[in-house]
């Protein structure tokens, strides 16, 4: 399956806005117009290229999709979404 950069960046900003990210609580992701086996595919292509955070919680029943519990964004994700999102500018937390 090829990766939707798209799709990727709309996985990114899901997970930047979910009220639980952080937390340590598993989030659960939806995005519209997407099926849940697609989402899932970049979801884990997403946790190998380091741009959330989660476990690996793939088991025997589900061996064609893998399933990663995701519970926010790393750094990297974080300055993807800086860079790919050009609307209003943040604020500096001072770093």
């Amino acid at each position: 399956m090829r990766i939707d950069p798209v799709l990727c960046k709309q996985i990114l900003i899901a997970v930047e806005n979910h009220p639980d990210a952080g937390s340590g609580q598993f989030l659960d992701l939806a995005i519209n117009g997407y099926d849940s086996d697609v989402i899932a595919h970049h979801v884990k292509y997403l946790w190998e290229t380091k741009m959330i955070s989660g476990e690996d919680i793939t088991h025997m029943q589900s061996p064609c999709v893998p399933e990663i519990a995701v519970t926010d964004l790393t750094a990297d994700g974080r300055a993807y979404l800086d860079q790919a999102e050009l609307d209003a500018p943040r604020n500096k937390m001072g770093f």
